[in-house]
């Protein structure tokens, strides 16, 4: 069984100006790097970071992967029915490349 995405889902994503905000409090770290690297003030590396995930998650809710290149891929389960409800799973499928070098140092 293939997900194509949450039915309704472009009306619910129009109504939310692309969906809720993403709160980037727990992510001040990459907010650092981000203004150090990209010459940033902190109220646009924290509108980077929260447009950035926004987009991964309006393309996971229309049922679309998001792959990074190098970092991994974002996707949505096939969707298991329990329990009479129909469920999808969110899911981060690390690069190999990725994997190696985390577990080679």
């Amino acid at each position: 069984m293939e997900f194509n995405g949450l039915p309704g889902i472009e009306e619910y994503l129009a109504s939310r100006a692309n969906g809720s905000p993403i709160e980037v409090s727990e992510l001040d770290h990459i907010s650092e790097a981000v203004i150090a690297y990209c010459g940033l003030n902190k109220d646009q590396a924290r509108r980077v970071l929260s447009l950035f995930f926004q987009e991964i998650r309006t393309f996971m809710l229309k049922g679309q992967s998001v792959d990074i290149r190098g970092f991994g891929s974002f996707f949505i389960s096939s969707p298991q029915v329990t329990s009479n409800t129909k469920k999808v799973f969110p899911k981060f499928k690390c690069k190999k490349s990725l994997s190696k070098r985390l577990n080679n140092g």
